[in-house]
């Protein structure tokens, strides 16, 4: 895509409105910017003017991304941690937002899914619907202690 004739002020004020809409992490904000025809040179620029006001802050971004995942989509850690690493987020960041996954939430989540899906699957079906989502095997095991030996093709 070409440039456009947003000069450094404009795509920093357009990024500010595109965050505070809802919390962004710099990587959808480079992608942002990348759409918009912003020149590649000022990127960094705009992102770095950005971590100055706080419209991003990664500690925050984390924490809200893990908790939206888990109480929205059902998604286990594996599979949260997995996507903010794609994000290029800090790892001790993303370390950080997990652990403050309130377990008894958590728990409740998994066993919701599993009583949905378990008239309809057979327990091997079940625990790979459930890996897949990022939920850990001694995390399945230890709400549903019948899938112990699972025959998994």
């Amino acid at each position: 895509m070409a440039t456009t004739d947003l000069s450094l002020p404009e795509l920093i004020s357009k990024a500010e409105a595109y965050c505070a809409r809802a919390e962004h992490c710099a990587s959808e904000v480079r992608e942002k910017i990348r759409q918009w025809g912003g020149d590649p040179a000022d990127w960094q620029q705009v992102i770095d003017a950005l971590y100055d006001s706080r419209f991003l802050d990664d500690e925050r971004y984390c924490r809200a991304y893990v908790h939206d995942k888990v109480a929205y989509q059902g998604w286990g850690r594996k599979k949260i941690e997995s996507m903010l690493l794609a994000k290029r987020l800090p790892s001790f960041e993303i370390r950080n937002a997990l652990e403050n996954i309130d377990e008894n939430e958590y728990n409740r989540i998994l066993t919701r899914l599993i009583q949905q899906e378990l008239p309809r699957r057979t327990p091997e079906s079940l625990l790979r619907f459930l890996l897949q989502r990022g939920f850990l095997y001694s995390e399945i095991k230890a709400i549903l202690p019948s899938l112990e030996n699972p025959n998994i093709d």
